[in-house]
């Protein structure tokens, strides 16, 4: 069966992190240069690309469920199915009825042959080693005309591969390989490329962003040398960090983000526990002694800064008083908001096999603690700016409920103001109120 044919459009779903988002948007640029239309993944599609994750048990579920309703959809779709699950599980996924192909992390780029392949009756799996190139980040740092096919006005931009950290509880290395650097000069050609094509927001992004550059030969580079490279060419967008380890944010860095404005002043950072019994286990690099030092450094260091995190309840061996630990150390520091991941189990860690494996009960009731009080320090900080003037950039889309536009601010605050279309994708002066303040945001009036 020929694409011209059959195959007139596509779509991809994408679950996971954002490197994941930016391999389909990559994905998304190819299927386009070939001649297809790009659909939301909600319509009948002719071919559905499932960029999948893998970090837990139930995402792997959540891929599959996601397989068989698109299948559903439309029972004569090509269905592609890539991203870390089918890297991990290949066998399994093809074993899926309605799959036609898997293809590993590095194969992402063949995702046009195989729709011009068609259905062939046999599920064809592409494997490589996940260490032995960069995939979508090569092929889209040489032709770096990036298309703003997307709607959006903020994108991503991966500048790594891989981990080379050993976290007993992470299946990722095994997914994404060693840690691989995408070279400055190519990320640079990209950048300039994003900015022509109207996105007026860039995140770094990857799988572990604080490795990057050590693999680089003749000569390393750095995170902080990567964005004063990247703030030194003026251009007219924000640059913004998606996430660090704790260990890897150095005086050096916090320097950089209080002195240069075009890099946004917000930081979310990998804690996971506080207690450094649970750290030790969970084979962090780090304690909770370096982790409050970070944060105290980044919070008198530069001005407005929102700061994240993200941590993990109910690992295996967390006691009641290493949860308190985690819970007073957070209490105790100016974050902004948190990310609460309950424990889930993952085969084929070292976590999955470790003793003391806690109720699921508990879990759910230390995830419920937690998250309260990372919405009250969520609210907290939004009340420091109420009266402030701002700057927001505006998104293409708007708030569902309310048909107001919504925007962020350069330290991450969602933001509500009324205003026509022709502010999408601008960034405006915003005076920020204290009426209806919520998890939502909060809501503005232009300047």
């Amino acid at each position: 069966m020929s694409r011209e044919a059959i195959v007139k459009t596509a779509a991809i779903t994408t679950l996971g992190c954002r490197a994941n988002q930016y391999d389909s948007s990559a994905m998304e640029d190819i299927l386009i240069e070939g001649g297809l239309q790009v659909v939301s993944p909600s319509a009948v599609a002719d071919a559905y690309i499932i960029n999948t994750c893998t970090v837990t048990g139930s995402t792997d579920s959540q891929s599959r469920q996601e397989i068989r309703k698109l299948k559903r959809r439309n029972k004569d779709a090509v269905i592609i199915v890539t991203g870390c699950y089918a890297e991990v599980s290949a066998e399994e996924v093809a074993e899926i009825e309605g799959v036609d192909f898997v293809l590993g992390n590095p194969e992402k780029s063949k995702v046009l042959e195989c729709i011009e392949a068609g259905r062939g009756g046999v599920v064809n799996m592409s494997k490589t080693s996940v260490s032995e190139d960069l995939g979508l980040m090569e092929l889209r740092v040489k032709d770096a005309t990036i298309k703003k096919s997307h709607k959006r006005t903020r994108a991503n931009l991966k500048i790594q591969d891989g981990c080379d950290r050993t976290c007993s509880f992470c299946i990722i290395p095994k997914a994404r390989g060693a840690s691989r650097s995408v070279p400055v000069a190519g990320l640079l050609e990209e950048l300039k490329a994003l900015s022509n094509a109207g996105f007026r927001e860039v995140i770094l992004t990857g799988i572990h962003l604080g490795g990057y550059g050590r693999d680089l030969l003749p000569q390393k580079s750095t995170m902080t040398s990567l964005l004063k490279d990247m703030s030194e060419l003026g251009l007219p967008m924000r640059l913004r960090i998606s996430s660090l380890d704790p260990d890897e944010v150095t005086e050096e860095l916090v320097d950089l983000l209080a002195s240069e404005a075009v890099i946004c002043n917000h930081m979310h950072l990998a804690l996971q526990s506080g207690s450094d019994k649970i750290l030790k286990s969970m084979n962090r690099p780090y304690n909770a002694e370096r982790f409050r030092e970070v944060v105290e450094s980044l919070a008198g260091g530069v001005k407005d800064i929102s700061i994240g995190a993200d941590v993990i309840v109910g690992f295996p061996g967390e006691s009641k008083a290493d949860f308190i630990e985690t819970f007073n150390m957070i209490e105790a520091l100016p974050l902004a908001y948190l990310h609460v991941f309950p424990y889930s189990e993952r085969s084929g860690t070292e976590a999955a096999t470790m003793s003391g494996q806690v109720d699921a009960r508990i879990i759910k009731e230390r995830a419920k603690r937690l998250r309260m009080l990372g919405e009250q320090k969520c609210l907290e900080f939004y009340g420091k700016f109420i009266d402030k003037k701002v700057e927001v950039l505006v998104e293409s889309g708007r708030n569902e409920k309310s048909g107001l536009l919504k925007g962020r601010t350069n330290n991450y605050i969602p933001i509500l103001i009324d205003g026509g279309d022709e502010l999408k994708g601008t960034i405006v002066k915003v005076l920020l109120r204290g009426d209806e303040l919520s998890l939502e945001g909060m809501r503005g009036v232009v300047v």
